[in-house]
C-alpha cells in the first residue's frame, strides 16, 4: 500500500526581488490566509521554517502568533527547519552555521515547546560536507532539499539517503521528487513521482509539498479542494492520499531505513548551477566575513572583560547575531537580490560594525586599565584573540605623524623593534611586527624616545634591477616584471623552489561573462540565461570565451621602502566599449618576518557582464586542491584531470572560504592562497584562480517581473570601489604541516593594539586569559552561555586526525561539561590540577561549558 503525504507549504524568501519590510507583509498575509483555511478545513496541515518569520509575526501580529501556537499544539502546523532563516551553506563560517541552529532552535523551544528535528533547506545553492555534523549536534535527525533537481550536468542519483559528514555524523536526507510548491494540477505527475520513488528506492511513501510561495499567498482554496478530491477518490485501493506532516513522513522514511539499506553520501552536496553566487555582490560578502570575525572577537574580549566588572552584553550580541544570520539567507549573501536589499544590508552592516567595535574597545579598555603598564614612555598592549601564540603586523593609529617619526618601539626585553610610518586616505599609522603574543591574551610593547637605540635590520628589501623589481625577506624572493607589472617569480628560500611557472605570471584576467547560454537544469528545464546574477557563463564557451589579461600598466612604482614592509604598485585600466574605464591597482607587499607574499587589489569597477579572476600559474604538480569549508576542509579533484568523473568535471567553479591549497605529494612543496573576502575559485592542472568580481545585471524588482525584464536586466551589480587582499604562501610539507589554517585565520583576524598611559594594575605585562596546549584544535568561539554565566568554548579538529588539547582553567573553576551546539550538557568532564584534557576525533566540533 502506497501513501501520498500532502503537506501545505509556502516557500517565502526573506529577501529577493523585494526588501525585508515587504517580506514581513508577505508573512502576515500568507500565515493569516493559511490559518483561515485551517479553520474551515479541519484536516488541513501546513509547515513553515525560519524563526525570523515567527519573530516578525510575534512582534507585529500577536493575534496571528497565538493562532499559530494553537495549531502547533494541535499538530497541524509543523515547525520545521530549526534555523533562523533558510541559510546559504557555502559562504557563512562554521560558527555562523552553528548560530543559525542555536538561535533558531532556542526560539522554537521557548515559544512553541518544539525541539525541531527536520532541517529544511529546499532552495539553498549547495550544501557543505560538514553540515550533517552541525545539524546532528543541534538535535537535527532529518534533512530536506529539492534544489539538487537543478543540476545541469548529471542527475542527482538519490531521493532518500544517509548524508554523512567527515566526522561520521549522519542525517537521514530527502531530495523531493517534485518542487516545494506543487500546484496539484495533475494526478498523473504525482503517480509518476511515486513510480520513480518505487523504482529507485522501493519506497511507498511520497511527500508532496503544495502551495504558492512568496507573494502567492500560500495555500489556496483550489489547492485544498483538489487535495480533498484526491483523498476521497483514493480512500480505497492501492494508493492512500492524506494530509500529513513532515514529522510523520520522515518517521515513515526512518522506519524504512531501519530495515533496508539506503545509499550513503560521504561528500558535499554540490549544486551544478548558480556558480556565480560565490562572487556576486562582493561588498556584501566582504562585510559578512569582516563582521563574522568581529563578533567572535567581541564575544571573547567581552568574556575576559567581565572579570573586571564590565557586564557581558548577552542580549545585544544575540540581536547582532540575528542580523548577521538574516543576511546569510541564500538569496541575500549569494548576491541574487535587488539593489535595495544590498543598500539596506550595507547600512545594517555599518551599524553592526560600529556597535561591535565599541564592545571590543570597551573590553580592551577595561583590561588595559587593570594591567601594569608602568615604564618609560607609553604602553602598547597587543591583543591576540586566537588560541595559539602568534606574531604579526600591528597597526597603531597615530594622530601626529611627526610624533611617530621621533619615537621607537621596544619589546618586553627593552630591545628596539623596527617600525614604519605609512599614510593613506588621510590616516597615519605606525607599523611594527609583534612576536610571540600569547594565546587569547596580550603582550606589552612600549613606545619611547628614539635615543634609546636602533632596531636590528629586518632583512626585508626591494631592489630595482634591469627590467625587474625584486622583493625579498628571509623566507621569500619575488620578482615583478617592470614592463607588465606582473609577478613572474616567487621562490621559497628554504627549499630553493620556484612556485610560479616559468614564462608565466600572476595576473588578473577579465572575461566576457554574457548570459548567452543553452545550459539548463536537467530536471525542470530552468534556463541558465535567466539567472544572470546567479550564474557564471565563461565556462559555457570553453576556449572561445573572450578575455583580456591586464599586463599593460599605466604605472609600475615602488611606493614604500621600510624595515617593516616594501610595496610595489602596478596600476591598470580596463576598457569596455560604452562604459567608463575601470581602474585596477595591485599593491605587491612583502613584510619582514612573514613567509607570505601579499597582494592588495583595488578596483574602481565600471563594467557590465564582465568577470575578473586572479590567475596564479604554479609549478606545483598534482590533481587535487584543498579548500576550506565551514568548520572543515574538502579535497576536490581538478575537473580537467584525466581521472575526473562527470560530477567532478561539473565542479569547474567551486566555493571555498579563507584558504585553498595545492601541494605536490611527489616533492613536498605546496602553495596556499589566503584571502580576506573571496569565496569562488577554480583550477586547471597548472593554475589556481580566485574569482575577484562579477558585474551581472540585478534581477528585476517585484512586481514588474516578466520574461523580458529578466532577459533585459536592470543595471550592473558591483559597481565602484572594491579592495581584496590575497596572500600567496609557498611552503614545504602539506598544508597541515605548514599551518595554513592558522595563517588564514590570522590574516582575517589581525592583532589589535591599544596605546595606554603608564599606571599600576593587577595583570602582568604579558598575559593569557585562556591557555590551550596542543596545536591541532583551535578554540574558535569563546562566549557566555545563553542561559547562565557559564563560559562556552568551541573547538574543532581541522586536519582530519585525532587531536588532544589541554585547557588550563582558573583555580576557581570546579566544573566542566561537554555540550551539544545548543549548549545543552551531554556529559561531565574531569578537571585535574586546573587542567582539562580534551580529545577530538578527526573533523570533530566539540563544545565545552565551564562553570565558574
Amino acid at each position: 500500500m502506497a501513501t501520498i503525504h500532502l503537506l501545505g507549504h509556502s516557500h517565502i524568501d526573506a529577501v529577493w526581488l523585494w526588501t525585508k519590510d515587504e517580506t514581513v507583509k508577505v508573512c502576515i498575509e500568507t500565515f493569516g490566509k493559511v490559518l483561515d483555511l485551517m479553520d474551515r478545513y479541519p484536516g488541513l496541515t501546513f509547515c513553515q521554517s525560519s524563526a525570523q518569520y515567527y519573530e516578525w509575526i510575534e512582534k507585529n501580529r500577536l493575534d496571528l502568533f497565538e493562532r499559530i501556537r494553537a495549531r502547533v499544539r494541535e499538530g497541524r502546523w509543523g515547525v520545521v527547519g530549526g534555523s533562523w532563516v533558510e541559510f546559504d551553506c557555502n559562504l557563512p563560517s562554521g560558527e555562523s552555521l552553528v548560530r543559525q541552529m542555536l538561535y533558531g532552535k532556542r526560539y522554537f523551544l521557548e515559544k512553541f515547546g518544539v525541539d525541531v528535528e527536520i532541517a529544511w533547506l529546499p532552495d539553498s545553492f549547495g550544501y557543505c560536507w560538514t553540515l550533517p555534523q552541525i545539524l546532528a549536534k543541534s538535535g537535527i535527525k532529518y534533512f530536506l532539499t529539492q534544489k539538487l533537481r537543478w543540476n545541469d550536468a548529471t542527475v542527482f542519483p538519490y531521493n532518500v539517503f544517509w548524508w554523512r559528514s567527515p566526522d561520521g555524523s549522519t542525517v537521514l536526507s530527502h531530495q523531493t521528487l517534485g518542487s516545494y510548491s506543487e500546484s496539484l494540477d495533475s494526478w498523473g505527475d504525482i503517480e509518476r513521482q511515486l513510480l520513480f520513488l518505487r523504482l529507485r528506492h522501493g519506497i511507498e511513501d511520497l511527500l508532496v509539498l503544495f502551495g504558492h510561495g512568496d507573494h502567492g499567498g500560500g495555500i489556496s482554496e483550489t489547492h485544498v479542494d483538489r487535495a480533498l478530491e484526491w483523498i476521497k477518490k483514493h480512500s480505497s485501493g492501492d494508493i492512500t492520499v492524506k494530509f500529513s506532516t513532515a514529522a510523520e513522513y520522515f518517521s515513515q522514511l526512518e522506519r524504512y531505513a531501519m530495515s533496508n539499506s539506503l545509499p550513503v553520501i560521504n561528500d558535499e552536496l554540490y549544486l551544478q548551477f548558480h556558480r556565480g553566487t560565490y562572487t556576486t555582490q562582493a561588498e556584501t560578502k566582504k562585510w559578512n566575513r569582516r563582521i563574522e570575525a568581529l563578533i567572535e572577537n567581541a564575544e571573547k574580549l567581552a568574556v575576559f572583560a567581565e572579570g573586571f566588572g564590565l557586564p557581558y552584553p548577552r542580549e545585544e550580541l544575540r540581536e547582532y547575531w540575528k542580523t548577521i544570520l538574516f543576511y546569510q539567507f541564500h538569496d541575500a549573501i549569494c548576491g541574487s537580490s535587488v539593489k535595495e536589499v544590498y543598500e539596506e544590508a550595507e547600512r545594517d552592516y555599518e551599524r553592526l560594525y560600529n556597535k561591535l567595535s565599541s564592545i571590543v574597545e570597551r573590553s580592551i579598555e577595561v583590561i588595559a586599565k587593570n594591567t601594569d603598564t608602568r615604564g618609560d614612555g607609553k604602553s602598547i598592549l597587543v591583543f591576540n584573540t586566537q588560541s595559539w601564540t602568534r606574531g604579526g603586523v600591528v597597526e597603531l593609529e597615530i594622530s601626529n605623524l611627526r610624533e611617530a617619526k621621533e619615537y621607537l618601539i621596544l619589546d618586553a626585553g627593552g630591545r628596539a623593534v623596527a617600525s614604519q610610518v605609512v599614510s593613506d586616505e588621510g590616516r597615519s599609522r605606525l607599523l611594527f611586527i609583534a612576536e610571540d603574543v600569547p594565546p587569547t591574551g596580550f603582550k606589552e610593547y612600549r613606545i619611547t624616545s628614539k635615543e634609546r637605540g636602533k632596531p636590528t635590520p629586518t632583512g626585508v628589501s626591494v631592489k630595482e634591477a634591469q627590467g625587474k623589481i625584486v622583493l625579498e625577506n628571509e623566507f621569500l624572493s619575488a620578482e615583478i616584471d617592470r614592463q607588465s607589472g606582473l609577478i613572474t617569480s616567487i621562490k621559497h628560500k628554504g627549499s630553493g623552489r620556484e612556485v610560479i611557472r616559468p614564462g608565466e605570471a600572476v595576473a588578473i584576467h577579465v572575461y566576457e561573462d554574457v548570459p548567452a547560454s543553452a545550459r539548463k537544469a536537467l530536471d525542470g528545464g530552468f534556463e541558465a540565461v535567466l539567472f544572470d546574477a546567479w550564474e557564471i557563463y565563461i565556462f559555457d564557451r570553453g576556449e572561445g570565451v573572450k578575455s583580456a589579461r591586464l599586463d599593460e600598466p599605466v604605472e609600475v612604482k615602488v611606493v614604500e621602502r621600510g624595515p617593516v614592509r616594501v610595496v610595489v604598485a602596478s596600476r591598470y585600466k580596463y576598457r569596455q566599449e560604452g562604459r567608463e574605464d575601470s581602474e585596477i591597482t595591485v599593491r605587491n607587499i612583502m613584510y619582514a618576518k612573514i613567509p607570505v607574499f601579499y597582494l592588495e587589489i583595488e578596483f574602481d569597477w565600471r563594467t557590465w557582464h564582465r568577470l575578473a579572476k586572479l590567475s596564479i600559474p604554479t609549478t606545483i604538480e598534482g590533481e587535487y586542491v584543498y579548500y576550506e569549508i565551514p568548520y572543515g576542509y574538502i579535497c576536490r579533484r581538478i575537473p580537467y584531470s584525466d581521472k575526473a568523473s562527470l560530477p567532478e568535471k561539473a565542479k569547474h567553479e567551486v566555493p571555498g572560504q579563507r584558504w585553498i591549497d595545492k601541494t605536490s605529494k611527489k616533492d613536498g612543496i605546496g602553495l596556499s592562497i589566503l584571502n580576506d573576502c573571496k569565496y569562488g575559485f577554480d583550477s586547471t592542472m597548472h593554475e589556481l584562480r580566485v574569482t575577484l568580481l562579477r558585474s551581472p545585471s540585478y534581477p528585476p524588482k517585484w512586481p514588474a517581473v516578466s520574461l523580458e525584464s529578466w532577459l533585459k536586466g536592470e543595471e550592473p551589480t558591483d559597481q565602484g570601489r572594491h579592495v581584496a587582499r590575497i596572500g600567496l604562501y609557498p611552503h614545504t610539507g602539506d598544508w597541515r604541516e605548514a599551518q595554513t589554517i592558522r595563517r588564514a585565520i590570522e590574516f582575517n583576524n589581525p592583532l589589535i593594539a591599544r596605546l595606554e598611559e603608564p599606571h599600576e594594575g593587577n595583570l602582568p605585562k604579558t598575559y593569557s586569559f585562556i591557555y590551550v596546549d596542543g596545536d591541532d584544535a583551535p578554540a574558535t568561539a569563546v562566549k557566555q552561555a545563553e542561559d547562565s554565566t557559564d563560559i562556552v568554548l568551541r573547538f574543532y579538529e581541522p586536519h582530519g586526525r585525532e587531536a588532544t588539547v589541554t585547557l588550563r582553567v582558573a583555580p576557581g573553576v570546579k566544573e566542566a561539561q561537554e555540550a551539544d551546539l545548543l549548549e545543552r550538557p551531554t556529559k561531565p568532564l574531569i578537571i585535574e590540577n586546573n587542567q582539562l584534557k580534551l580529545t577530538l576525533k578527526p573533523h570533530e566540533i566539540k563544545t565545552i561549558l565551564i562553570r565558574r
